[in-house]
């Protein structure tokens, strides 16, 4: 095809060349009154030799072939009987007048490893070497420590073997947030007692009110008064105290310890939501300010009423008045 566009191409130039009226064009390579031709496969030249051609699909350009058995694009080939023999799925023939290449009374047979004509199982792990990544034929790996098959790691510092973690933060090796704190440092506390920040009344992120007992002073409290904050029952009296008494509003008990009292001897007792205290012994809580006593309560009491005190005068016409003191 290509070698007649050539002869049409010569017969236009000695033609246009007689008439001394050459004519002008552009091959497919944009030459002007070039000789390059484009084949059926798109190539552009002027080398006649390497024009495509049809396959047996009639394909331009194509690889398709007949086989030994007549078949287009097939594999297959003739037994010496003349039968036509497929390669199964590993591409070996297999037939008893042929080879595993598919030659008649060939002499190449199949290894272990199903290769025709192989050399058998001369790798490392058998008919495949180490399987790539691996360190034996068990498919176990190196670990850190270069250890095939073990198990040390590297930790988040990169130490083999370490046990260093990222924490819910998100550092490697941190303890993670603080107590009723986030990761970012802001108080996330809730409870009843404590404000919309999550602190309490002593400023303490999720706090018991605990630490303003501890640091209340009952000699802040106006002379003649008890208060009780966290079960701790502080006075602020200006005579010797013989004994008391008082009933608890907003809160029940169910025992007391410590404080002044204990200190003097005193026995106190609650029941009722009642408290008593005096001495066996005429023992006394000296005038001042302090902490009378520790009572275990279920919660933080309204107040104290039917308050009881007695000096050590023992007069029978005076008892001194002690009031609750309200914040």
């Amino acid at each position: 095809m290509k070698n007649l566009k050539y002869l049409y191409l010569l017969l236009i130039l000695i033609f246009t060349n007689c008439e001394n009226n050459p004519t002008i064009y552009t091959d497919c390579q944009g030459i002007t009154n070039g000789l390059s031709i484009e084949d059926n496969c798109g190539i552009c030249d002027n080398d006649p030799t390497n024009d495509c051609t049809l396959d047996c699909n009639n394909t331009w350009g194509g690889t398709s072939e007949y086989d030994g058995c007549g078949i287009c694009g097939g594999s297959g080939k003739l037994n010496c009987d003349n039968e036509c023999v497929n390669p199964n799925e590993n591409g070996n023939y297999i037939d008893n007048s042929m080879d595993c290449f598919g030659d008649c009374n060939g002499d190449a047979i199949i290894d272990e490893c199903n290769i025709c004509n192989g050399p058998g199982a001369v790798y490392l792990c058998g008919c495949n070497g180490l399987e790539n990544g691996k360190c034996d034929c068990f498919g176990n790996e190196l670990d850190c420590s270069n250890e095939c098959g073990g198990t040390a790691l590297l930790d988040c510092n990169n130490e083999c073997g370490g046990t260093s973690i990222i924490d819910e933060c998100g550092e490697c090796g941190g303890t993670g947030a603080e107590e009723n704190f986030n990761c970012d440092g802001i108080c996330i506390a809730q409870g009843n007692n404590l404000d919309n920040d999550g602190y309490d009344e002593s400023g303490v992120c999720g706090g018991d009110n605990s630490t303003c007992s501890n640091e209340f002073n009952g000699c802040l409290l106006p002379i003649n008064y008890i208060y009780s904050l966290n079960g701790t029952v502080y006075y602020n009296v200006d005579f010797n105290i013989s004994g008391f008494q008082w009933t608890i509003e907003g809160a029940n008990s169910s025992g007391a310890s410590g404080g002044d009292a204990a200190s003097a001897g005193f026995f106190v007792q609650t029941g009722n939501n009642t408290v008593i205290g005096f001495s066996f012994t005429g023992g006394t809580v000296s005038s001042g300010c302090g902490i009378l006593t520790n009572l275990i309560l279920d919660s933080e009491p309204t107040q104290f009423i039917e308050i009881e005190f007695e000096d050590d005068t023992n007069n029978p016409f005076f008892q001194p008045t002690v009031n609750y003191y309200q914040e």
